[in-house]
């Protein structure tokens, strides 16, 4: 059974889109309160739980008496609404970067078959390191489908997201996402990468991305050094209460 959004997450979703957009620029003023409740046939309720929702993600900030504005530092794309890391990159974007290891083609069955392809099809395989302030904090495979061509990462190697990247050279957008997390010991080769002791403690993530269609187009297995980058996770209640189970 498909579970009907809130009206404050649709407002809050509508939104976030016209600010990565471009529709609401950094520093431009929001509707005021009452212009967005006409706006959305809203309460102020959902209207205000919107903007709050927009404040803590560092989309906005608002002024005593003066209204909201969009934030002029934060993200340019979707994708870290979908991570448990994403106010480390709200609050840190400028001091991220990227670099491109290793790229080759690479062949697996299991894979392939996640990604709904033949197992004979060659995956585009990467290897990347993210660094916060020029320290390396991520290091990131990837397992590309063969729709991607390979020659978008000729031309933009050291991309910080491959979201942005397929948004920019095709326009395919990847709208969804599920992670899997476990803790694992640094191999020699990612603790060489990341700096860090072989062996040492890291948090290893599985990353399933899909496209508008529900079709995978990544999958992304990366490896945290969490001394460094923390995983977080906000709650937020919709209606109804909020059990731990």
């Amino acid at each position: 059974m498909k579970i009907k959004k809130s009206l404050y997450k649709t407002i809050y979703d509508d939104l976030v889109n016209k600010i990565l957009s471009g529709t609401f620029k950094g520093g431009e003023q929001l509707p005021s309160e009452a212009e967005l409740d006409k706006k959305y046939n809203a309460s102020r309720t959902p209207v205000r739980q919107a903007l709050k929702q927009l404040e803590n993600d560092g989309f906005i900030y608002r002024l005593q008496g003066k209204g909201s504005f969009v934030s002029n530092r934060r993200p340019t794309e979707l994708w870290t609404k979908m991570t448990g890391f994403r106010s480390q990159y709200l609050d840190n974007w400028e001091k991220i970067s990227a670099k491109t290891i290793a790229i080759d083609y690479f062949e697996n069955k299991k894979i392939s078959s996640i990604l709904g392809i033949d197992e004979d099809y060659k995956l585009i395989h990467l290897k990347r390191v993210r660094y916060f302030d020029n320290k390396p904090v991520i290091y990131l495979v990837h397992f590309v489908s063969p729709k991607i061509p390979y020659s978008i990462f000729e031309k933009d190697e050291n991309f910080i997201s491959l979201g942005h990247l397929l948004k920019k050279h095709l326009d395919i957008e990847i709208v969804g996402a599920e992670e899997e997390i476990e803790a694992v010991k640094a191999s020699k080769e990612i603790a060489k990468h990341l700096e860090v002791e072989e062996n040492a403690s890291l948090l290893k993530v599985t990353r399933f991305s899909y496209d508008e269609e529900e079709n995978p187009i990544d999958i992304n297995i990366y490896y945290v050094n969490t001394e460094e980058w923390k995983y977080k996770v906000n709650f937020t209640q919709e209606g109804g209460s909020y059990e731990d189970f």
